[in-house]
């Protein structure tokens, strides 16, 4: 079975890896590189949305978590789903008939530089953050399929190098291609392998008398599963990947169709990803939770095994892929260009590859560091919840002075920074001071406009 499985994942690698270079051509100025020339039609764009929330969070994590956690888990997607959903509508907004490359352009409407400058550092630490969850999924993965011949270590290093390396080359373009191949692939390995444990295991018929397995909040209670949608709603309203994918599409119209559809299909994988959660607890009840999915690879046939992997695989690169990329247009359009004042195009098309060669290094280094990912991941977002406070109330209140803004993301890294240093996050979410922090800020700004 390994050397079917390692025949598997290296004709994937090298379907992917030609791809990129099949596109390189299609990427051959910084505009091409960043944001696919802003032509990009729905079917494009529905897999690239589809991909930015269908990762190693999404389905290792998620199975994970519902291994631990029961169907509750489902909360941390679920404000994903209606961010999504926000997003179609405000898109008009967000994008304001501008070249929208990220959140800059966006705070930057709305406040003066220095604010957006922050927003952009905060958005660009958790693009990174979420880059190396996916690498972490795919070291989780690989080394519990190929026992003995890949280590950890070593699956986190080759799952980034794939992603990697396909972006460097092919840019935006690349990531929109090969996200249509691992749309593909994830939709018909889940099911095919999930739908096989489902009903030869009669694992959920069991399961469905532990105590918080199927109940609504399960064991997490009503207060953190809600905290886990409402974060994760701040999460992905103005994520960086999203507002790349925007920016990419041929018109705002089909941009927001892009959203819709991409949302309509991440659901149906994601809640089959947790049953087969559920169904490890059952089969294998004392692995670490982070092998639960791809324990079950052990109970298959071997024909389904292989699309199984794949579908367990090919997530952490369809969703580290966009966060990559609009990780890289985030640093050169935001801070490397104006820094070093980079005129040339070819000069800025070489600085742009080399910066998502970087990203990927340093968010593959700071894999070493991660232990739960959905929990770790709710935890992170509340940098982005302070941006899209203060977008909305820059919305719905204009003229809002940027002092109270920037004060309030500066606010939000303090509060961050308190929580894990006296351990206050552990009773409770930092989300909840930082909201209660901004709003008083912001409201104070509010008041004295």
């Amino acid at each position: 079975m390994k050397g079917l499985y390692l025949f598997s994942i290296f004709g994937y690698i090298c379907i992917l890896w030609l791809t990129g270079i099949y596109v390189t051509r299609k990427s051959s100025s910084t505009e091409a590189y960043l944001v696919a020339s802003r032509s990009l039609s729905v079917p494009f764009l529905s897999v690239l949305i589809a991909g930015t929330w269908i990762g190693g969070v999404s389905i290792v994590g998620m199975a994970q978590g519902s291994y631990i956690h029961g169907v509750s888990a489902l909360w941390f997607q679920v404000g994903i789903w209606i961010a999504m959903c926000a997003t179609s509508v405000l898109l008009s907004r967000i994008l304001e008939g501008k070249k929208t490359y990220s959140i800059l352009d966006v705070v930057g409407g709305l406040y003066d530089k220095k604010t957006a400058k922050l927003a952009g550092i905060l958005q660009l630490i958790f693009s990174i953050w979420i880059v190396t969850m996916q690498i972490v999924g795919g070291g989780a993965i690989l080394t519990v399929i190929l026992q003995g011949q890949l280590s950890f270590r070593e699956g986190m290093i080759l799952t980034a190098i794939v992603f990697t390396l396909y972006n460097v080359m092919g840019g935006f373009v690349a990531t929109a291609y090969t996200n249509l191949i691992h749309i593909g692939a994830i939709i018909f390995g889940i099911f095919l392998g999930g739908l096989y444990v489902v009903f030869n295991t009669g694992a959920l018929s069991q399961m469905a008398n532990q105590a918080h397995y199927f109940s609504p909040f399960g064991d997490l209670g009503i207060v953190q599963a809600l905290s886990w949608a409402y974060i994760n709603f701040t999460l992905g309203v103005l994520a960086q990947p999203v507002i790349n994918t925007a920016s990419s599409a041929k018109t705002p119209e089909e941009g927001r169709k892009g959203i819709l559809i991409g949302n309509f299909i991440s659901i149906p994988v994601v809640v089959m990803a947790a049953l087969c959660g559920i169904v490890a607890k059952y089969v294998f009840p004392d692995i670490p939770s982070i092998s639960a999915l791809p324990a079950l690879l052990n109970i298959v046939p071997p024909f389904i095994a292989v699309f199984f992997l794949l579908s367990m695989w090919a997530p952490l690169m369809s969703s580290g892929s966009p966060f990559l990329m609009g990780a890289t247009t985030l640093a050169i359009k935001g801070y490397i260009a104006p820094a070093l004042n980079i005129t040339n195009d070819r000069v800025l098309l070489l600085v742009s590859r080399l910066t998502t060669l970087l990203i990927g290094a340093v968010s593959l280094l700071l894999g070493f560091f991660v232990k739960e990912i959905l929990r770790e991941v709710t935890w992170i977002a509340v940098l982005l919840s302070a941006i899209v406070y203060i977008v909305f109330i820059g919305w719905a209140w204009k003229q809002v002075h940027s002092l109270y803004a920037f004060l309030s993301l500066l606010g939000t890294i303090a509060i961050l920074i308190f929580s894990f240093a006296f351990g206050s996050y552990k009773v409770l979410h930092p989300v909840w001071p930082v909201t209660l922090y901004i709003f008083i800020i912001m409201g104070i700004g509010v008041l004295t406009r």
